[in-house]
């Protein structure tokens, strides 16, 4: 209805600000109609009685209201008859000047014509991929057609749950569903697939009881056992309702099928028909009693609507147990193929799927020039199994630039520097983005130079080449001509020197061009804050109960800002991650209002809150959020300095309490003085020596008085604040 309004005020030429007015009088339920919306709000229907621009457009919107608005193009549908469809249907262009017809689906049926959906899976490329890699790297051929459904690795991979990547079955909902169930059949895949609908979402616990013991099965009657037996009693299938209709009352399956349709509209003068013919049907059929096969046939009708087609739950299955088994028996080629899947899309799952290759024990490697190939490819090293960066996954350099470097290696030999890559593969294939792309990411650091140097070549490099092709191409050839050969005084030395890039430039562009960090981790240098400060790592989150305090610190991986459904508040869903992982943080309006400014990515931070396990993985509901610099200044106690008495004299005690006032801050200070003997005298520093803790005075002090010489006692206590009560902080999630 609001949009009717909007859009008939704009072909009336009614203000906008007017039918905005109009619109927002119609009650928020996506049921409502026009003249329900009149009787439900009395100004909305003073309006219409007294506004000239309200009465014709609801008179015109009372013609419109439930035509379709717009046209849409079903995404895998494919319609076949017998004979040319512009003699049957009537046909248009769309937008990419496709024919499509101009009757709905459900019409399209009713002309006589067969509608088919077919899909195209990404799935199938990452099957095949992993066998081709399977045969390349093992010289193993798998045959999938033959593949026996019964592989003890693969449903222990599905019994814990570990199906990341396994088709169909990787949400967080389905993972615990799968260990719930504890998987060991194909059996149990297809009606997994068939349950995990919004429709009969509530027969899944009856399910799960059922398959592991926790309730007992029955069966209305015992010709239903046979029927019903696979899916422990439950009628989850069409192709069960239309077996029991064919068994019980000895309709045809064409018949059964009919009776299924009519369950699943739910068309009150069909059922009785069907009602009547089903219960007369049991009778003749197997002397069934008439109240019992009305029984039998209200519980079919309410499973009939949300019964799911078996034979489409079935080929989804085998795919997923398909995608299990590579998973299990051939992790490495597995993830290769699976990580190539997601290069030069935007949604950062190629990350995503690094993060879930090293979580089992994969190693990912830095791009190389010479030793990457255009995909990710398995890597055979000493330490275990390993995945080399697919020179397609940088971005800005593509799969055809990755497709001309790996053949020019082939035919010609290694690169032997930027200045030899820049002679021998065409600019325009790798243009200056892409080098530049290649270079902020690794992908030459085996040439070693480092990265600083390199950059600031390119134009050098870039140069040259031109130069000596210019040359080659006006006939000026030379020996150096033949394959492989470098160009004529054209040594790596000859690329200007310059100062390397500081660590945190090069992961900043590992990140942004791989979409992880490569080479270290940006926490590296806060780890000493982070180990002293942080309660636990993100690993050992996953093992908290419900509601427990804790203190985390890591990284701002990314954060998505959102407004409240209800309250229209601002709140944000950060990832969070140390150098094991990364976990969700819930940031709730109140939380959001005094610390959102602090959660920007890439931030150090120190996060404390409450673990939230209602989901699959646990997150963190944030209640309290500091800069994992600012640590010191909030969780830090006390700081004891360990002086040897053998060692000091008025000079070393002054420059200790000049070091301290360099830091002024709250915490106290207390001096431990060690004499030879063992013994130890503490003494007060007083509050004009009370300081900051933070790094720089930590180091300072190590550097003057040895390394653990420093010790700084922290606040157990998660929060610094106490545990809020504030509703917006035991919110659910949006």
């Amino acid at each position: 209805p609001k949009n009717v309004i909007r859009d008939v005020g704009r072909v009336l030429e009614v203000p906008y600000v007017k039918c905005d007015q109009l619109s927002k009088m119609v009650p928020d339920d996506p049921k409502i109609t026009l003249h329900a919306a009149l009787k439900a709000n009395p100004e909305f229907k003073k309006s219409y009685d007294n506004d000239p621009d309200c009465k014709r457009i609801l008179d015109y919107g009372f013609v419109l209201e439930g035509l379709y608005r717009n046209p849409g193009v079903h995404a895998a549908g494919v319609v076949i008859g017998e004979k040319p469809l512009i003699e049957i249907v009537p046909l248009a262009l769309d937008k990419n000047k496709q024919r499509v017809t101009q009757y709905t689906m459900e019409a399209i049926g009713d002309v006589g014509l067969l509608k088919m959906d077919f899909l195209g899976l990404k799935t199938l490329t990452v099957i095949q991929e992993t066998l081709d890699l399977a045969k390349r790297t093992r010289g193993i051929e798998i045959d999938m057609e033959k593949l026996e459904l019964n592989d003890r690795a693969a449903y222990d991979l599905l019994s814990r749950g570990d199906t990341i990547g396994v088709f169909q079955l990787e949400s967080p909902g389905m993972r615990d569903l799968v260990r719930r169930v504890h998987a060991d059949r194909i059996e149990d895949l297809i009606a997994l697939i068939a349950l995990y609908r919004p429709g009969p979402m509530n027969m899944l616990d009856d399910y799960v009881k059922r398959k592991t013991g926790q309730a007992s099965v029955a069966y209305d009657d015992p010709l239903l056992q046979p029927i019903l037996e696979e899916t422990y009693g439950i009628m989850l299938y069409q192709e069960q309702v239309q077996k029991a209709a064919n068994v019980l009352a000895g309709y045809s399956l064409a018949e059964g099928d009919l009776l299924r349709r009519a369950m699943g509209k739910k068309k009150e003068s069909e059922m009785e028909k069907q009602r009547a013919k089903f219960v007369d049907g049991c009778a003749k059929t197997n002397r069934i009693p008439q109240a019992k096969a009305g029984r039998i046939f209200d519980t079919m009708a309410k499973f009939a609507g949300y019964g799911f087609n078996k034979s489409h739950s079935a080929a989804y299955a085998v795919i997923a147990y398909h995608t299990a088994y590579l998973k299990a028996n051939f992790p490495c080629e597995f993830m290769a193929a699976l990580i190539s899947a997601e290069m030069g899309k935007s949604d950062n799952k190629l990350a995503f799927f690094m993060t879930e290759a090293a979580a089992m024990n994969i190693e990912i490697l830095s791009p190389d020039v010479n030793r990457s190939g255009v995909r990710f490819v398995p890597e055979r090293r000493e330490g275990g199994a390993a995945l080399r960066f697919g020179l397609a996954g940088i971005k800005n350099v593509g799969e055809g630039a990755a497709q001309a470097i790996v053949e020019e290696r082939e035919r010609s030999g290694p690169f032997a520097g930027l200045i030899d890559f820049c002679s021998r593969v065409d600019s325009q294939t790798a243009n200056r983005r892409a080098l530049e792309s290649l270079v902020r990411s690794g992908a030459f650091d085996a040439c070693g130079m480092h990265r600083a140097r390199l950059f600031n070549g390119i134009d050098y490099a870039m140069a040259l080449s031109a130069s000596a092709l210019r040359d080659r191409r006006a006939g000026q050839g030379s020996l150096f001509d033949l394959p492989g050969a470098a160009l004529p005084g054209a040594s790596a030395e000859e690329i200007p020197e310059c100062d390397p890039w500081p660590e945190s430039e090069s992961l900043s562009g590992e990140k942004e061009l791989l979409g992880v960090y490569m080479s270290g981790h940006p926490l590296t240098r806060y780890m000493p804050l982070l180990e002293k400060y942080r309660l636990a790592t993100v690993e050992e989150c996953q093992a908290l109960d419900e509601k427990a305090l804790t203190r985390i610190g890591g990284i701002v991986v990314s954060v998505v800002r959102k407004i409240t459904k209800t309250t229209k508040e601002s709140m944000a869903i950060l990832q969070v991650g140390d150098a094991a992982g990364s976990m969700e943080v819930l940031v709730w309006p109140e939380a959001y209002q005094r610390y959102g400014d602090l959660l920007q990515p890439e931030t150090p931070v120190l996060v404390c809150g409450e673990i939230s396990r209602r989901d699959d993985a646990p997150k963190l509901i944030a209640h309290e959020a500091y800069l994992l610099t600012d640590a010191p200044a909030h969780f830090a106690e006390r700081m004891s300095l360990h002086l040897p008495v053998v060692d000091l004299d008025d000079a070393r005690l002054g420059k200790v309490r000049d070091m301290l006032r360099l830091h002024p801050g709250h915490v106290p200070v207390v001096l431990c003085l060690q004499f030879p003997g063992g013994e130890k005298v503490f003494l007060e520093a007083g509050d004009a020596c009370r300081v900051l803790p933070g790094m720089d005075l930590v180091h300072a002090l190590e550097h003057e008085f040895g390394e653990n010489s420093v010790y700084v006692s922290v606040k157990t206590s998660p929060l610094k604040n106490g545990r809020p009560t504030g509703r917006g902080y035991r919110r659910k999630p949006a």
